[in-house]
C-alpha cells in the first residue's frame, strides 16, 4: 500500500483518513526510556528505522522490519555525526549529516534504491514539494528548554494547513495504533523547527531535513 499525499487529497473523506492513520501508525517506533526513566537521545536512530521501514515495506510489504538497534549498531557514525551515548545529556544525539550518512550507509547495504540528503535552512516549499511526491521527510526541532528532536513528516493538509507526522515519543506506544500519528499546525511545527539556540549557531544548523529520493 502507498499512500496518496497529493495535495488534492485532504481529510474530508472519514473513511480514507482512517485508513491512513491505521496505515502509518503502524510503522511508529519508541526511541525508548533511559534507566532513570528520561527519554533516550535516540530519536535519530529510530526516525531512520520508520522512514525505512516504511520505504521497505513499498518495496516488499513482507520485509522484516528494523528496530532502532539495528541502525546504531549498522550505521558506521562516527564520533562527529552521532554523539556516544556516554557523553553527560546529550549522549546519542544525531547531528543532520549523521542522519543523511547513516540512512545512505543502510540503504547501500539492504540494495534499497533510495538516497537520503540533508537539506540545511531549507523552507517550507521543500517540505510541502516532498510530501505531495509521496515521501517521508525527517524534520529536526529544536526545544525552546534545549535539545532537540527528530520526526518523520509523512502528510501535509491544504485545507487544514496542517502537518502528520510519526514522533518516536515512549509514551506514544501506549496508545492504539490509528491514534499514534501526531500533527500539528504549520505555525505550530515552524516555531520548533525554525528555533535557534546558540549551540545551532555554532554548528550551523537551521531549518534542518532529511530527504529521501528514489536513485532510480
Amino acid at each position: 500500500m502507498e499512500s496518496d499525499f497529493s495535495e488534492q487529497k485532504n481529510t474530508s473523506s472519514l473513511s480514507d483518513w482512517t485508513a491512513e492513520r491505521q496505515y502509518f501508525g503502524r510503522f511508529y517506533l519508541s526511541q525508548g526510556f533511559t534507566k532513570k526513566r528520561q527519554f533516550t537521545n535516540d530519536c535519530g536512530p529510530t526516525s531512520l528505522s520508520v522512514t525505512l521501514n516504511m520505504l521497505l515495506f513499498q518495496a516488499n510489504p513482507g520485509a522484516s522490519r528494523l528496530e532502532k538497534n539495528a541502525v546504531i549498531q549498522s550505521s558506521g557514525l562516527l564520533f562527529w555525526d552521532r554523539l556516544p551515548g556516554w557523553v553527560p545529556k546529550v549522549g546519542g544525539a544525531t547531528a543532520p549529516w549523521g542522519m543523511a550518512k547513516a540512512f545512505n550507509q543502510l540503504a547501500a547495504r539492504m540494495n534499497l534504491d533510495w538516497r537520503a540528503e540533508r537539506k540545511s535552512h531549507a523552507r517550507r516549499a521543500h517540505i510541502i514539494e516532498v510530501l505531495m511526491t509521496g515521501r517521508p521527510v525527517s524534520a529536526l526541532k529544536l526545544w525552546r528548554a534545549g535539545g532537540a528532536h527528530w520526526v518523520t513528516l509523512v502528510r501535509y493538509s491544504s485545507e487544514k494547513d496542517k502537518l502528520y507526522y510519526l514522533d518516536p515519543n515512549p509514551f506514544l506506544e501506549y496508545l492504539p495504533v490509528d491514534k499514534r500519528l501526531q500533527s500539528q499546525t504549520w505555525a505550530e511545527f515552524e516555531a520548533d523547527w525554525s528555533r535557534e539556540e546558540w549551540w545551532s549557531r555554532l554548528l550551523g544548523i537551521k531549518n534542518e531535513l532529511v530527504i529521501f529520493s528514489k536513485t532510480s
